[in-house]
C-alpha cells in the first residue's frame, strides 16, 4: 500500500504541474500532451481487446489521430482550413472494413466495432479538449472543465463512499450511488455559479448556462466514468493499464472528459 502510494504522490508531483503549465501556455505543447493521452489510451484499449481475443486496426486509428494532430496545426498557423472529418472518418472505415476481409481474424464485427468505437471515443472526443483549448478564452474554458470534473469526481467519491446506500447500475460499478452522483453534480452547480459572478466575459449568469454547464459537467462526464467502467466489466479488468502509477491508466484518468469534452464543445459552438 505505501509502494502504491509513493507512486501516486510520484505522478502528482509531476503530472499537475505538467498539466497546468499546458493548458496556460496552450499551443503545441497542450496539444501534444492531449494526444500522448489520446495515443496511450488507444494502446490500452488494444490490450484489453486482445484479452478477449478481439483485434482492433491499430495502425489506421494511430494514422488518423495523425491526421487529427496535424489538422490543428495546419488549421492554426498555416492555411487556416476547415477539418474534412466527415470525410476522413468515411475514409477510415472504408480502409478498416477493407484490411477486415484480408486479416484471417476471429470476431471480424467486434474488431471492426471497437476501432470505430476507438476512433470516435477515444481520438474525435478527446480531440475536442485541443478544439476548446484554441477557441477564444480557451484557456480559461479548459481550467474550468478540468476543475468542475474534479470536483465532481471528488464530491461523489467522499460523500457516495461515507454515506451513500443506494446503487446506481451496480452491474456496471458496483460503488457508484445516488447520493454521490447527486453530491458531485451539486458541487459542480456550486462551482459554476461562484466562477459566473466572477467571469462575466466568458458566459452571462443565467438559468440556461448554468443549466447547461451543470449537466456537461456534473452529469455527462459521470456518464463517461460508467461507460468505461462498463467496457472495463466486459473485459474483466480493474484498471485499463499501469502506465500512471497509482492511477491506473490513461484511459482511467480521460473517462470522465471523454463525454464532457465533446459536449462543452457542442456547448461553445452553438449554445
Amino acid at each position: 500500500m505505501k509502494k502504491n502510494n509513493d507512486s501516486r504522490l510520484l505522478v502528482n508531483l509531476i503530472g499537475i504541474p505538467l498539466l497546468l503549465s499546458a493548458i496556460y501556455y496552450g499551443g503545441l505543447f497542450f496539444q501534444c500532451l492531449i494526444f500522448v493521452s489520446i495515443f496511450f489510451s488507444t494502446y490500452e484499449l488494444e490490450k484489453m481487446c486482445l484479452l478477449k481475443k478481439i483485434n482492433i486496426h491499430i495502425i489506421p486509428l494511430y494514422l488518423f489521430y495523425t491526421y487529427l494532430f496535424l489538422n490543428h496545426l495546419i488549421e492554426i498557423n498555416l492555411f487556416n482550413k476547415q477539418s474534412f472529418m466527415i470525410e476522413i472518418i468515411i475514409i477510415l472505415s472504408i480502409v478498416i472494413l477493407t484490411f477486415e476481409l484480408f486479416r484471417d481474424k476471429e470476431k471480424p464485427i467486434e474488431n471492426l466495432g471497437v476501432t470505430l468505437l476507438g476512433a470516435i471515443w477515444i481520438g474525435v472526443f478527446l480531440d475536442c479538449i485541443v478544439s476548446i483549448r484554441n477557441m477564444e478564452f480557451g484557456m480559461s474554458w479548459i481550467f474550468i472543465m478540468f476543475v468542475s470534473v474534479w470536483i465532481c469526481d471528488s464530491a461523489a467519491f467522499i460523500f457516495g463512499s461515507k454515506f451513500g446506500k443506494r446503487k446506481i447500475l451496480e452491474r456496471v460499478s458496483p460503488n457508484k450511488t445516488w447520493l454521490g452522483s447527486i453530491s458531485g453534480l451539486l458541487s459542480v452547480f456550486i462551482f459554476i455559479f461562484i466562477v459566473s459572478t466572477n467571469q462575466n466575459q466568458l458566459f452571462e449568469k443565467s438559468f440556461v448556462n448554468l443549466f447547461f454547464l451543470t449537466i456537461i459537467f456534473g452529469m455527462i462526464s459521470q456518464f463517461g466514468d460508467l461507460v468505461e467502467s462498463m467496457i472495463k466489466r466486459q473485459f474483466g479488468v480493474k484498471d485499463s493499464g499501469r502506465s500512471l502509477r497509482g492511477h491506473g491508466g490513461f484511459l482511467d484518468r480521460m473517462d470522465s472528459l471523454m463525454l464532457a469534452a465533446p459536449s462543452l464543445y457542442l456547448y461553445l459552438s452553438y449554445l
